[in-house]
């Protein structure tokens, strides 16, 4: 999303979201662009102290948040999140007027008979507590950012490596708590939804490790509907499956943008799990290192290293935003 910012007064730039009773965080060196963003600390602060930054982002918890999709309103772009307010009424359960509001137009600029707009919706009473919490370690929070647009950024970046920028590509985050889609294509953010997750996931694919992996596919095999994959299968994760509907519908509502390439973004074993979702899903599918969208040599994580990527994966993203407008 795109969130309340100011222009940046130094290169250095902080991430920040709370984890329990810790705090992860990521600390990078240079704005993204040409040259790739050098990590100067990361990991799991246990007591909050200071860390000095020209600028510092928050990332709201999902379950502070909506990310809504509505119709765009006829009305000049100053004037879309007033109208936003009024639509999404009906659509949320508490006073709007409790709520903080931004839109951005899905899929950016594209064309489009009807165009529409994601609205994020999130509580004042988050934000506030989101950076209340964090003021011990930055007093210069100046963004405050969704997971959303995050792992938008992740698979953009690496989308362009993969020379798949034009092309759209979906990206799905796993970890304990969260289990987020986003399809994107040339860096816009065109569909998102939250899965329901699957704790057997991952034991599952490591249990199938022996088996002889899937063939390394071409890179224009797109996915086919009704491939490979058996609804009766009662080893069936609901995860896959819910992936299979989003994809169904992703190619429906766009059909002119088939699905290029499914990214897994997780802490561990992401090949494992990338190489059982193309197996039973018949959709290219490869694990995306979020480390690698930064410069290498990258310092080791600070705190727990065995929780530090999993908390850090959504502030990778977040660190790699290039959005400088002000709302």
């Amino acid at each position: 999303m795109r969130w309340p910012w100011s222009h940046r007064s130094s290169g250095q730039r902080l991430l920040l979201r709370r984890v329990g009773d810790q705090h992860a965080f990521v600390l990078t060196d240079g704005a993204p662009g040409d040259e790739p963003a050098r990590l100067l600390r990361w990991g799991l602060l246990a007591e909050a102290k200071p860390v000095t930054a020209g600028d510092a982002i928050a990332l709201l918890d999902p379950a502070d948040y909506q990310i809504l999709k509505v119709d765009t309103p006829n009305v000049p772009p100053e004037e879309l999140k007033a109208a936003a307010r009024w639509q999404i009424k009906e659509m949320v359960d508490v006073d709007v007027g409790e709520l903080t509001l931004d839109v951005m137009h899905v899929g950016g600029d594209v064309e489009r008979a009807q165009r529409q707009l994601f609205v994020v919706a999130a509580r004042n009473s988050a934000i506030k507590a989101l950076t209340d919490g964090t003021a011990a370690i930055s007093d210069n929070i100046t963004i405050v950012d969704v997971w959303e647009t995050a792992l938008r950024n992740l698979l953009a970046a690496q989308a362009r490596v993969d020379d798949l920028a034009a092309r759209a590509c979906a990206a799905v985050l796993i970890d304990e708590r969260h289990c987020l889609l986003v399809v994107c294509a040339g860096d816009e953010l065109f569909y998102t939804r939250r899965l329901e997750g699957d704790p057997a996931l991952l034991a599952r694919a490591r249990g199938e490790q022996g088996e002889a992996g899937v063939a390394e596919l071409p890179l224009g095999f797109e996915y086919q509907p009704g491939g490979a994959f058996d609804a009766s299968n009662a080893q069936e994760s609901p995860l896959v499956v819910e992936l299979q509907r989003s994809i169904d519908v992703w190619e429906r509502s766009w059909p002119e943008l088939p699905l290029a390439r499914l990214y897994v973004v997780t802490a561990e074993h992401g090949a494992e799990v990338a190489t059982l979702i193309q197996r039973e899903l018949g959709q290219r599918t490869v694990a995306l290192n979020a480390l690698a969208a930064f410069a290498p040599d990258a310092p080791p994580p600070e705190g727990d290293p065995a929780l530090a990527l999993g908390a850090c994966l959504p502030l990778l993203g977040a660190a790699l935003r290039t959005e400088t407008r002000k709302l």
